[in-house]
């Protein structure tokens, strides 16, 4: 259980999680895991661990815990599996529906938008 291959952002409140999945899913993005309340906290921390032991993990370790920074005060985060030749669109949908902290986690290479 990684964030590779995903797209991850944080949004408010369910309305604005809706518009972006809604907005992904028209973009073909599939699997659109949310993370909130105690759950999402399981699974961020599992993440957490997983990425420590990665080449980049100093910086990865730290985009995972804003989101768990953020789900522990109360927004969620969603996760959905996008391929990387839309991660550029996709992120950007999301951002223009309010999501923050919007970022894709490549094979390669982590993009933060």
């Amino acid at each position: 259980m990684t964030p590779y291959g995903k797209l991850v952002g944080v949004t408010e409140n369910r309305d604005q999680l809706r518009a972006v999945c809604k907005a992904l899913r028209e973009l073909d993005a599939t699997d659109v895991e949310v993370l909130d309340g105690a759950q999402g906290i399981v699974v961020l921390e599992a993440w957490q661990e997983a990425v420590s032991h990665c080449f980049l993990g100093d910086m990865e370790v730290d985009i995972v815990q804003r989101c768990l920074d953020a789900v522990r005060q109360g927004s969620i985060v969603f996760a959905a599996v996008v391929e990387s030749e839309t991660a550029d669109e996709a992120a950007e949908m999301a951002r223009k529906l309010g999501a923050s902290g919007v970022v894709y986690f490549g094979a390669a290479v982590i993009t933060n938008y």
